[in-house]
């Protein structure tokens, strides 16, 4: 399933939001095009064992506005865009932006402590918008989300609520996370942040959600 759009308008201009995928964008496309970018990624990923240790704990926050390629920013911005402005709206520029941060970093622990021994640099927002998905299944369930499904080899728009489309996403990376557990094997992709976000999000979100 691709998400498209939701049907949830918001009071406010998504300011925050904006800012947030542009920076991101901006960051990326210049270490990438910088002939350096695994250098780069070395330097300001987040490697949990340095975390777990003490040491370089400022990659909790870098490591959040690296990407790997124009696929993980993409998804990751488009995800921010479609449920970063409702969540936006309903905490204030101010507190979402410490909801962000703080989903992001919690994320970022979560999975340093599933892998408390690895040295490969982890990178990425998608700690930070798993809370906002957190956030936004907790307090709009039933917002539609025009969503792209292939049924029967044909591409289709079909709307679905958000406890259908964000419920599955969330039980997904639990499923990959086991799997991999079972399995024994690395993480290339850090599931643990997703869900360790996705958590914290939901539960962040009662205390920073602006009174109405």
């Amino acid at each position: 399933m691709f998400p498209l759009k939701d049907e949830n308008p918001t009071k406010g201009k998504p300011v925050l939001t904006v800012i947030l995928i542009a920076v991101n964008v901006a960051i990326f496309l210049a270490s990438y095009f910088s002939g350096q970018f695994e250098q780069i990624v070395k330097s300001y990923g987040m490697k949990p064992a340095e975390v777990l240790a003490g040491q370089r704990l400022h990659t909790l926050l870098t490591s959040m506005f690296l990407h790997g390629g124009f696929l993980h920013i993409f998804g990751n911005m488009l995800y921010l865009w479609i449920f970063g402005d409702n969540i936006e709206d309903v905490c204030g520029r101010r507190r979402f932006l410490l909801f962000y941060f703080a989903s992001g970093v919690v994320a970022s622990l979560a999975h340093a402590l599933w892998e408390p021994g690895s040295t490969v640099p982890t990178i990425g927002a998608s700690g930070a918008i798993s809370g906002v998905l957190g956030a936004y299944i907790v307090l709009y369930p039933r917002a539609g989300v025009h969503t792209l499904v292939m049924a029967f080899f044909i591409w289709r728009v079909v709307m679905v609520p958000a406890v259908v489309f964000l419920g599955f996403w969330f039980v997904l990376q639990v499923l990959s996370a086991s799997l991999l557990v079972i399995a024994g094997a690395p993480a290339g992709i850090a599931y643990l942040a997703h869900i360790g976000g996705f958590v914290t999000g939901a539960l962040l979100i009662w205390p920073l959600r602006r009174r109405r």
